[in-house]
């Protein structure tokens, strides 16, 4: 999962304090298995917020990206704990019918970094004039007339181009509706480059979704934190016999349901 260089951090100084008098009882395997516990109970409404507040495209490849993962550190007693989304990669998808080279699949977010953090503009200068066969099909006019356009050879586009259309598809969405379903723009007869506009961070809705849900949920993650903690330290004081060492081993712990 990515954040980028988003900052996550909660006001920590209840936490630290926690986690030094967690660390005085604890041994490292202990308290990284606490730590880990805790943060999946504080991490897990930012999560199901997370789910809400993604935009579910033509693809819902982002909205079935979401996920959350904590891991230990036994070896220093530390835990982490992330809500975001599954970095893309190479796991078994489905393509996606009437959308070009589209797959589905839970890590085929590609475009998460894009949207959280949106794009520079791009200035695309490559001539296409590959000749093509044009199919039948439906054009739908903005002023909201239908044609037919019958099938045809076309000698060559003799324009810049910029689209998504390999990946996408159709320009449109399949069921002949005037939906975006693929990014489509094409420069003017003699221009020799066009520009396609920055996005702004969050899309059209100027809303990061990463950002967002952890902006409205960190401060309840954190009184989760701090109370699971705080049930952590009551437990152990309470029912683990302290080690020769003064140290409560990671064993006791996970049997103690710590």
């Amino acid at each position: 999962m990515a954040f980028g260089s988003i900052d996550l951090s909660i006001d920590a100084s209840e936490l630290d304090a926690l986690r030094k008098a967690l660390g005085s009882i604890f041994d490292n395997e202990g308290l990284s298995a606490t730590l880990e516990a805790a943060l999946e109970k504080a991490i897990h409404p930012a999560y199901l917020r997370l789910r809400e507040v993604t935009p579910v495209g033509p693809s819902g490849n982002l909205q079935r990206a979401v996920a959350m993962k904590t891991k230990a550190y036994p070896k220093n007693g530390g835990a982490v704990g992330m809500v975001g989304y599954n970095r893309s990669g190479k796991a078994p998808a489905v393509n996606m019918a009437g959308a070009g080279s589209t797959k589905l699949g839970k890590d085929r977010a590609f475009h998460q970094w894009w949207l959280e953090f949106g794009t520079k503009s791009r200035v695309v200068s490559k001539l296409s004039n590959t000749p093509y066969r044009r199919r039948t099909h439906v054009r739908r006019m903005k002023s909201g007339v239908v044609a037919t356009i019958r099938d045809h050879q076309v000698s060559g586009q003799n324009a810049v181009i910029a689209s998504s259309f390999k990946k996408r598809g159709q320009v449109f969405a399949p069921d002949g509706s005037m939906t975006p379903f693929a990014f489509f723009k094409k420069g003017k007869k003699g221009e020799t480059s066009i520009t396609i506009d920055p996005s702004p961070a969050g899309g059209v809705r100027g809303r990061p979704p990463v950002q967002t849900a952890w902006n409205q949920l960190k401060g309840r993650a954190a009184e989760i934190l701090v109370r699971e903690l705080n049930l952590s330290l009551e437990q152990a004081l309470s029912r683990i016999t302290l080690s020769s060492t003064g140290t409560v081993s990671g064993s006791d712990v996970i049997q103690a349901g710590g």
